[in-house]
């Protein structure tokens, strides 16, 4: 079945945070004209696939939406979809359903930390990493990537220098990248691995853009690199950017030691996060199947041919705007210091005169400022205008001599 993924759905009849003007507002804390283009949240414009839709549709007409729990089909779909599209085998016994991803972040800290210890970050990372390692009276540590020949790659010799603080006890590792869009190759996993396991320092590993692969390279999943590693590691994945369901609510950890597992499952009834949303458990099902295989292939065809838009148009029109191509994410992290802007000013022009709205660069902590990121998980005929939008008002600085 083919997909048209330039229908264009009218969100904003959907009480979509994304495309709600006072909840920018509030984000950015500024005023936003009524015509902006959200290219903010990391969520998609593109409609379900209907398979999954189909599948909602025939658990409403079941009639009764009472408290349930994942099911056998559950647990196979996930294991199914990690071998299949990752070369993981999976023990239905290491799931655990859960909200959220960032949920899963707070109920490991929680196992694997005290309050006052550190936990490390790479940053500029996904800002509520950050967030939820200071509400949890942690310490957060900033081991920022660094860029090689405009590539961003992990600062290894740092991280061997502040895993060795005995006081230092977690790692939230993104992979992929949001927002600098790398899909870390096995080996660079491998030598993060090895440095946090000498050094008795967990890892919480954030696979939620998995299936966002963009470049030929594959995701390599944390854990299946290793046995040793099923003792101080867990992963957490969901659905939600794949298939644009985050509204579901259902995301997975994943934990071979039985013994952290049992401690995880403790600590996410101790913090009440242990209720399932009953059609993100059939959305979950349903989108981990062959029929969903083919859906995403189509729908990285053509997020690939809005990178190429990107890419092409900044060359041309914007060519001070430098742009890392993602090799995972739909999300582009375009570095505009050589325009010799403030992030205030950057953030003036893009909100206020080209009305994009775009993630400012400090958002994601230390190493992001001069920076946005773009979400191009959208139609190409909304994403052609708002790269117009954002070179008529850059451009003008550059005339001005800004």
């Amino acid at each position: 079945m083919k997909i048209d993924f330039d229908r264009e759905i009218d969100r904003k009849s959907t009480w979509d945070l994304k495309w709600n003007g006072s909840m920018v507002a509030d984000y950015l804390n500024t005023q936003v004209p009524e015509d902006f283009i959200p290219m903010w949240v990391a969520d998609s414009d593109f409609a379900c696939p209907p398979h999954v839709l189909q599948a909602l549709r025939e658990r409403l007409e079941k009639e009764v939406l009472g408290y349930c729990a994942p099911q056998k089909p559950f647990y196979d779909a996930v294991c199914w979809w990690q071998k299949e599209r990752h070369g993981w085998q999976v023990d239905p016994a290491w799931i655990t359903a859960l909200p959220s991803v960032v949920a899963g972040i707070n109920i490991a800290l929680h196992v694997f930390t005290e309050e006052g210890d550190g936990v490390l970050v790479q940053t500029p990372v996904y800002d509520p990493f950050s967030t939820i390692v200071r509400r949890t009276g942690r310490r957060v540590i900033n081991n920022p990537l660094r860029q090689e020949n405009g590539r961003f790659v992990m600062d290894y010799e740092q991280l061997e220098q502040l895993a060795a603080d005995p006081s230092t006890k977690a790692l939230i590792l993104c992979s992929p990248h949001n927002p600098v869009g790398r899909v870390w190759e096995a080996e660079e996993l491998r030598r993060l691995a090895e440095i946090c396991l000498a050094n008795n320092v967990a890892i919480i590993s954030d696979e939620i853009h998995s299936d966002i692969l963009l470049a030929d390279k594959p995701h390599t999943p944390l854990l299946s690199l290793d046995a040793r590693y099923a003792d101080r590691f867990v992963c957490l994945t969901a659905p939600s950017k794949t298939f644009n369901i985050p509204g579901l609510k259902t995301a997975v950890a994943i934990i071979p030691n039985r013994e952290v597992k049992e401690k995880f499952d403790q600590m996410q009834l101790a913090m009440s996060l242990d209720v399932r949303n009953t059609f993100g458990l059939v959305g979950l099902t349903a989108s981990y199947t062959p029929e969903g295989e083919e859906w995403l292939a189509q729908e990285l065809d053509y997020l690939r041919g809005n990178g190429d838009l990107v890419e092409e148009f900044l060359a041309r029109e914007l060519p001070q705007v430098r742009f890392i191509r993602p090799e995972g994410t739909f999300l582009c992290w375009l570095d505009c210091r050589p325009l010799g802007l403030s992030d205030e000013e950057l953030l003036h022009r893009v909100v206020m005169e080209a009305r994009v709205i775009c993630v400012p660069g400090p958002w994601f902590g230390p190493g992001g400022e001069g920076y946005l990121r773009l979400n191009i998980g959208c139609t190409r005929a909304n994403l052609k205008t708002a790269l117009e939008r954002l070179a008529a008002v850059l451009k003008k600085g550059e005339a001005n001599g800004s």
